[in-house]
């Protein structure tokens, strides 16, 4: 499919329009889960209370205790 703007042609791609989200794009926003020890309360569970999930397959519950072993896991907002 092409696009196009003002005399020019352009290649559409829906790649440019995908971003990814990760535990570390948000982690600053939050500085409060810094504290918490994951192997005993679910991050999931956490960010479900800030309108996020993790989106990733291969997160599992209390995993890791420290946030930054999470930061590789997708996230998508919930709305």
């Amino acid at each position: 499919m092409h696009v196009i703007t003002k005399g020019t042609t352009m290649r559409f791609n829906p790649d440019d329009f995908f971003t990814t989200t990760t535990v570390k794009d948000i982690a600053p926003a939050f500085p409060h889960l810094e504290v918490l020890d994951f192997s005993t309360c679910s991050l999931n569970n956490e960010l479900v209370k800030l309108n996020y999930e993790i989106a990733s397959s291969e997160y599992r519950d209390f995993l890791y205790a420290n946030l930054k072993d999470y930061y590789h896991f997708e996230v998508d907002t919930i709305v």
